[in-house]
Parts: structure tokens; sequence; C-alpha cells
């Protein structure tokens, strides 16, 4: 589960020096669903405006916890900083930028040197892509790269609403991964969806909101085994700026 989890449902969070031209595919019905969902999130430029987000990865597995960070991400600048504990229980602090994916490593505030903090800014990387993905994957569908088809209307329970296929199109690092989004009729927002992976691994969740800075992100992901909850998930306008480069500020 956790390998799962970690590497293989990933996001089309790409640096703008990784952006290039690729055939996108979207009919029209998809397109429109794909805007008047973000229009209920708060609409695309309350999310593009956003400064800095904050919110947190906790995966309970058949009552236990397998996975806990932290993130705390400058969208304006890809400066990141992600929190979580090595396997006897010491504070992790990864502080790196998104856009070169270079940072540094400390354990118990001490620094980490060589290839295992090499390898703990690369972990540290695709836990944003994996991350992100949960929390804002709503706001992603609109991205370079990202084919969208309108697959009809379908009911959940008491729930009327219309399913949109995302693939994709030589982007991100599964680009094999397929994504069936519900999305409410009475929301317009997408709030389930099912996935097959690349790897072959399949699976379904509910998508559960909360709002913050004017924009909707998700707050759980209740499942059938598994449960992911976002945690503390804000939008903030000002951060103390050493939290980007101090490991022991909070």
């Amino acid at each position: 589960m956790r390998i799962m989890l970690r590497l293989t449902l990933v996001a089309l969070i790409l640096a703008a020096s990784q952006m290039s031209a690729v055939d996108v595919h979207r009919d029209a019905k998809a397109d429109e669903i794909a805007h008047t969902m973000m229009n209920a999130m708060g609409g695309e430029k309350a999310w593009y405006g956003a400064h800095f987000v904050r919110f947190d990865f906790k995966v309970n597995v058949g009552g236990k916890m397998v996975e806990d960070r932290s993130h705390l991400w400058d969208k304006m600048t890809g400066r990141y900083r992600l929190e979580d504990k090595t396997k006897d229980g010491k504070l992790r602090v990864v502080l790196f930028n998104i856009n070169d994916r270079h940072g540094e490593t400390y354990v118990d505030g001490k620094r980490v040197e060589g290839a295992a903090g090499e390898k703990a800014v690369k972990d540290a990387y695709e836990a944003f892509i994996n991350d992100m993905y949960w929390l804002a994957m709503p706001w992603k569908w609109l991205d370079q790269g990202v084919n969208l088809k309108y697959m009809g209307p379908k009911t959940r329970g008491s729930e009327s609403g219309e399913v949109v296929r995302l693939t994709f199109d030589h982007v991100g690092l599964t680009p094999g991964d397929r994504y069936d989004a519900f999305v409410s009729s009475q929301s317009h927002l997408m709030t389930h969806w099912d996935f097959k992976l690349q790897s072959g691994d399949t699976g379904a969740f509910d998508w559960q909101y909360t709002d913050t800075g004017g924009i909707k992100l998700a707050k759980n992901h209740p499942g059938d085994k598994v449960s992911i909850d976002m945690g503390d998930v804000r939008v903030l306008d000002k951060v103390d700026d050493a939290v980007f480069s101090d490991p022991k500020v909070k």
C-alpha cells in the first residue's frame, strides 16, 4: 500500500521548464464540466493566486497509520518544506525547491549528508507529487497534457452526476494512470474517483472538501479499506520566511 500511494498516484504538477507542446484531447462536454467544477471550487483566479498551501497526508489502513507527513508549499517560488518521521521515530525535515529538486535534509535538526540526504530530497519530491494530487486533483484538469473524455451520466446512491475520464499524454511520473471522476450535478464538485494505474492497481475513493482562502481543497478521502486524512488544510497569505531555510522553525 505504501508503494501504491506514494509512487504511482502521481500528479500532473510540472515545473515551467518541463512544459512542452503535447497533444491534448478534450471533448467539449468534458471541458465544460471542468470549468463549471473549478468555478464551484472558487475559480481558477483564486487557485492560481494562492500563495502558500499547507496540508497533511495521513493514511490509515485497518486502523493503523501507515503514512503521516506535513507539507508547506510556496506556490509562487517553488520553495517547499516536508516533515515526517524516520523509521526510528526521529523528526525529519526536508527543505527543497520543486523547480530544480535541490535541497537539504535534516534529522533531529542535524543535516544529513551524502547519498542518504539526496535520497530523502528525491523521496520528498515524490511525496509532494503524490500528496498534492490527493489535495488538489480537481484543479489540475486543465494542466498541460491532461486528456478529458466525457463518459456519460451516472447515479451514485441518491446523487446524480457525470463521469469524466482523465488520461495523460507523455507527462507526469506515471502517464499510464487513468482516472474516472464523478462530478455531482448538485454541487458541481468531484465527489468520487475510480482509478486504474499503469501498475495494474485499481481502487476508488470519495472526496470531501474544506474551504480555505476562498477555494475548496480536499479534506478527507474515505475508502473501503484505506482512508486518507489531509489534516490541517490551509491557504495562507504569509508565513515566516525562515520555515523554508531553518528546520527548527515552525
